[in-house]
């Protein structure tokens, strides 16, 4: 079947870009390209609009003739600070190869600002062309992809369920681009990357991929699983007039909401920084779900997909936060209570004033006043890098697939020093990591780190390792994760000076210590959303806005 897939694939020359037909299950799809081919706008899933707003995907419907996969702009509808862009009807994805005439692995990219916006990297050249098909697929953001309610009308994680079609659409039609239909890896960052980890929970993905890489992002974080959804969908509620009296009712009210009338009420939000929308533990009780348990209780049960997982985070992931310093530095210092994480439950007043102390003073000590690298430290390790080291230990104790992870310190000339105003802070900001992954303006030293960087990932992509099959001299060997030995990898150095690549053990030993003492004692998981009870507070807010920068 492999065979006749690809002899099915022809291919041409034009006066201008070469073009490559495709036959797929929905019919001909022609690329377009010079040193590789692109495939944009080619239809994975029906409409997703009226009726079917916040409910699980249907099949594409065919082509009606031949399809000239040229149209690049096809977004989800999405709320931003300018106004919303984007259409309800958006089930699309995008294909990037560069040879049909044999198989290479399929690197699926997942991308999203915490769930609520989306943006394509400038490009996927450097992947394509060291022999990686590229897939980059539209799924629902926002409330439209992600409001959970635990009744049909929406049982939630939609978003989620689009993810699941795509790859099943993969699965069926990649071999026709080169991609070998056996060998598919999920690709996320951020939000995506929390999506990544999600995907080998769910059991409605199972089969559908064979290696995970998961980049400055984890389930295991505060702001991956929504801790009141409910809550949530009736703030939105609220501020259109609806008066609902249950769930089922506020879900038809949504669903037959003019989007004209919706976005201007998701955009205040989004501007404010207050509500917005995530995956969520679904109603077990209504068939289809997506998630039905806590991604914790899951990694430690471990029943969930055991692939080939590799994990990193940059040394300086705090700055998600470094814009809202000069508004937050003040009341943290006065309040710091009111900053804790929705993943913490304290069962007495003095219970939770003594961890917030505990909290306090590990990060801020005695001093008088917040310093900012304080202050990064704090949200970065909350964020991102204390539930990417734990999540990676946590598999790694119930999982047969081997587990990698890794530290992301090369301080390059595009991704380094993020400066607050007068004070230069070393590291790799959130986020620097992609410029070594689909960077185009780097200098000589730096493409060179983003060739070293992008081999050890495809080597994991094809291999399952990022170990090279052949030891060479000048290659560390990546060691994995076990519970005997807590290995991790180091890429660092600093602008003008190559790649440095090394294997350590025990990455951030203080911190770590202290953050598996407390959660010992007060950590919280999110619940299935017909048990969630509601949550109201600075803290939750304050917290569930992080996922805006993810």
């Amino acid at each position: 079947m492999f065979l006749i897939i690809l002899l099915s694939a022809a291919l041409a020359v034009t006066s201008g870009q070469r073009t490559l037909s495709v036959n797929t299950t929905e019919g001909v799809v022609v690329g377009y390209g010079d040193d590789y081919f692109e495939f944009y706008g080619l239809r994975y899933g029906g409409p997703v609009s009226g009726a079917n707003r916040f409910k699980a995907p249907s099949p594409a419907t065919p082509y009606p003739s031949e399809f000239h996969a040229m149209d690049r702009n096809i977004r989800c509808i999405q709320p931003t600070s300018s106004g919303h862009v984007g259409v309800e009807d958006c089930l699309y994805l995008d294909v990037f190869t560069k040879n049909v005439t044999y198989a290479k692995p399929v690197l699926v990219w997942l991308e999203s600002e915490g769930y609520q916006l989306s943006r394509m990297p400038s490009s996927f050249r450097q992947l394509v062309t060291n022999d990686a098909v590229v897939v980059s697929l539209n799924y629902r953001l926002s409330i439209f992809g992600f409001l959970c309610l635990g009744v049909a009308e929406a049982p939630g994680n939609a978003g989620l369920k689009d993810i699941v079609l795509g790859l099943n659409w993969i699965k069926n039609n990649i071999a026709g681009f080169g991609g070998d239909p056996t060998n598919v890896v999920l690709l996320g960052h951020g939000s995506g990357a929390a999506i990544v980890d999600l995907l080998t929970m769910s059991p409605l993905a199972e089969g559908l991929f064979h290696k995970a890489i998961v980049l400055s992002g984890s389930v295991l974080a505060p702001w991956a699983v929504a801790y009141d959804p409910i809550g949530y969908a009736e703030i939105v509620g609220a501020k259109l007039a609806y008066e609902g009296k249950n769930s089922a009712e506020l879900a038809r009210s949504l669903v037959n909401t003019n989007i004209e009338v919706l976005m201007p009420v998701l955009e205040q939000e989004f501007t404010n920084n207050s509500v917005l929308f995530a995956p969520c533990i679904e109603n077990t009780q209504l068939n289809g779900s997506f998630l039905t348990d806590a991604p914790i209780n899951i990694l430690r049960s471990g029943n969930y997909s055991q692939v080939p997982y590799l994990i990193g985070y940059t040394d300086r992931e705090g700055t998600i936060r470094a814009a809202e310093a000069d508004t937050w530095k003040r009341p943290m210092f006065q309040n710091f209570t009111q900053f804790l994480g929705v993943d913490l439950a304290f069962d007495t007043d003095a219970n939770k004033k003594n961890a917030s102390a505990s909290i306090f003073n590990f990060y801020f000590g005695n001093s008088t006043e917040m310093d900012i690298e304080d202050y990064l430290d704090y949200h970065g390790d909350t964020s991102i890098l204390v539930p990417a080291i734990r999540g990676a230990l946590e598999r790694a104790s119930t999982s047969s697939a081997k587990v990698h992870l890794f530290e992301f310190a090369y301080r390059g000339s595009t991704n380094a020093d993020w400066t607050y105003p007068a004070i230069p802070l070393n590291g790799v900001k959130h986020g620097g990591i992609l410029e070594y992954l689909f960077g185009t303006n780097l200098t000589e030293q730096g493409a060179q780190a983003m060739f070293s960087f992008i081999r050890r990932l495809l080597v994991f992509a094809n291999a399952g390792t990022p170990n090279f099959a052949t030891p060479r001299d000048d290659a560390a060997q990546w060691l994995t994760v076990s519970n005997s030995s807590f290995n991790y990898f180091y890429f660092g150095g600093s602008p003008g000076h190559p790649m440095v690549e090394e294997s350590k053990i025990n990455p951030h030993t203080q911190r770590m210590t202290f953050w598996n003492q407390l959660y010992s004692k007060y950590y919280k998981t999110p619940v299935p959303v017909s048990s969630a009870s509601k949550i109201v507070g600075l803290s939750l807010l304050l917290i569930l806005c992080q996922i805006l920068v993810f």
